[in-house]
């Protein structure tokens, strides 16, 4: 049994009539004498009675009638739902992202999206965390992905990773020899830190000032990229994913210490999006590829 099918008996039932269910079916009016008999032979029953000029489906022909017309709404929508989710992968995906996170730990999922859904336009913007948070509320970004994501009541927060923040320093540092290091030994040390508004540098501070530690700051920035620099040169030592140095210190430009306390030194990562809107099947595939702490 197939759908053209059931569509022409379904036909058959509404127009009550083999001419016009032939019409409706680019068939002859034979063909759909011939559907119906072989579905009577499958059904081993009567479906429709003849007589009179009148089509009327028999009792079990009514029966039939209902769940076949149940099942053609059924594949109606799913032929939608296939031909809508062509369509919005090759949609325009957006993706707003803060440096340290974007440019370390989402570059090789977005190749793997990318390579995977050619068809797919996706945006990545690298900027600054309040403006993903307001991008994602207006509708602008699909998805934000920040450090310690900030609870909303318009956006839902999916967790994405948990990056370990590690003492980092010029290789000639006196701390570069060490393998762990104890919070409390920063205490007076000059400091490369991000700006005071940045999430994660409020995380730092909370955490030093937890250990009753104070660190002087010489300098701040608002990426990670130019504060490593100023670490490189000796300009003071600072805290970073660990992940974001990987490079600097294969190369021998920077060392970095874990923290003897290293549970409490741990910077969250989370998704962004807005709380009501469904998520198209471009943002759902781009979702999967990505880590999460549980994985």
């Amino acid at each position: 049994m197939n759908i053209a099918l059931l569509k022409t008996f379904c036909d058959l039932v509404d127009k009550g009539s083999f001419s016009k269910a032939a019409e409706a079916n680019y068939v002859s009016q034979s063909a759909v004498s011939q559907q119906l008999a072989r579905l009577e032979q499958e059904m081993g029953t009567q479906l429709i009675s003849r007589g009179g000029g009148l089509v009327v489906p028999t009792e079990a022909g009514k029966a039939f009638y209902a769940g076949a017309s149940e099942i053609l709404r059924r594949y109606e929508k799913l032929i939608r739902e296939v031909r809508a989710a062509a369509t919005a992968m090759r949609g325009v995906l957006r993706v707003g992202t803060i440096y340290s996170v974007g440019f370390y730990l989402l570059a090789p999922y977005i190749r793997r999206f990318l390579k995977a859904h050619p068809e797919a336009n996706l945006y990545v913007e690298y900027t600054q965390w309040n403006r993903i948070y307001e991008a994602v509320l207006s509708g602008e970004m699909n998805l934000g992905v920040v450090a310690y994501p900030e609870k909303h009541r318009s956006i839902a927060i999916t967790p994405l990773a948990n990056e370990e923040l590690v003492m980092v320093c010029s290789p000639e540092h006196r701390f570069a020899r060490r393998s762990r290091v104890p919070t409390r030994e920063l205490n007076g040390e000059d400091f490369v830190a991000f700006e005071s508004n940045i999430p994660t540098r409020r995380y730092i501070d909370r955490t030093l000032k937890r250990h009753s530690v104070e660190v002087k700051v010489v300098m701040e920035f608002d990426n990670v990229d130019t504060l490593k620099r100023a670490v490189e040169v000796n300009a003071g030592l600072s805290i970073l994913p660990r992940d974001t140095i990987s490079a600097e210190v294969k190369a021998g430009d920077l060392a970095f210490v874990r923290f003897k306390e290293a549970d409490q030194w741990v910077r969250t990562l989370g998704i962004l999006r807005r709380r009501g809107r469904a998520p198209s099947p471009a943002e759902r595939a781009f979702l999967s590829l990505l880590p999460s702490p549980a994985k």
